[in-house]
């Protein structure tokens, strides 16, 4: 039985993998430049942590109140040490720190019971009908959205200045107490995008075997904002390849929605740790 489901998950993660949706979008004119199943509902992996992000955003706690870090899920910033929520939000993320993810779900006012309902209040709120969350790392297959969503997600959040501030930097160094010791962590984004170009304001990546090679971006070009979203590539230099194709793009003067990419980046599926 163990076998066959290690074996269903297997399938599982392939069929995800194996179908990318991407989409490259003008915020100025409201138009899809390029786009490729735009609609398909996929996991996404450590995108969530920018949900995570704006619920703690959103439930008004003071960001610079130190907590407990407790988590059970794997992280460079280690389980007992005090840090202020806005350094949980870095580690969150620019390297994707999942246990800094799950401490401030857990800090959440009322919890993390409390911490899923209020992000899909406002999910439904902002009708990303498509888009469910279940947990604060993005670890879960259940945590899905549409490339669609994802930037009407990204229209939401794209001015707003604790995750312009946080969600550009390239390395960050954040101190944590424990006890009447001090430990610096050193944080590396996970997205080798934003040191490749100058004009990266938002960023976010996301790995998992059912998710594949993801990552969000908003990115200024020629004086306009565009969206980026990349969902289940099959590894990060064939992301990487269609995140230069989509910033390529010759933009027409009057851009229209494109219904079908042309573009076909296949590669053999690899699986790696999240990311």
């Amino acid at each position: 039985m163990k076998k066959f489901l290690t074996f269903l998950t297997l399938i599982f993660a392939s069929h995800y993998a194996s179908a990318n949706a991407h989409v490259l979008y003008e915020f100025g004119s409201g138009t899809y430049v390029s786009q490729e199943n735009r609609m398909d509902v996929r996991p996404i992996a450590s995108i969530t942590k920018l949900f995570t992000a704006i619920a703690v955003i959103n439930s008004g706690v003071d960001l610079n109140e130190r907590v407990k870090v407790i988590g059970k899920s794997h992280g460079r910033v280690p389980n007992g040490v005090y840090m202020t929520r806005k350094d949980l939000l870095r580690a969150s993320l620019i390297s994707s720190d999942n246990r800094a993810s799950e401490a401030l779900a857990h800090h959440h006012p009322g919890g993390f019971d409390q911490f899923i309902k209020d992000i899909n209040n406002y999910l439904e709120s902002k009708v990303l009908y498509n888009t469910k969350i279940v947990d604060s790392t993005g670890l879960l297959a259940g945590n899905v959205s549409t490339a669609a969503d994802l930037i009407e997600f990204l229209s939401l959040i794209k001015d707003q200045p604790i995750i312009r501030e946080i969600a550009s930097e390239r390395n960050r160094a954040i101190e944590s107490a424990r006890g009447k010791r001090s430990i610096k962590i050193f944080l590396h984004n996970t997205n080798p995008e934003i040191f490749v170009y100058d004009n990266v304001l938002i960023s976010k990546t996301g790995f998992t075997n059912p998710a594949g090679r993801c990552v969000l971006m908003l990115v200024e070009r020629k004086n306009d904002i565009y969206g980026v979203i990349v969902l289940g590539q099959k590894n990060v230099k064939e992301r990487s390849k269609l995140v230069k194709h989509l910033l390529s793009v010759e933009l027409p003067p009057n851009p229209r929605p494109i219904v079908n990419s042309t573009v076909d980046f296949t590669t053999d599926f690899q699986y790696t740790k999240e990311e």
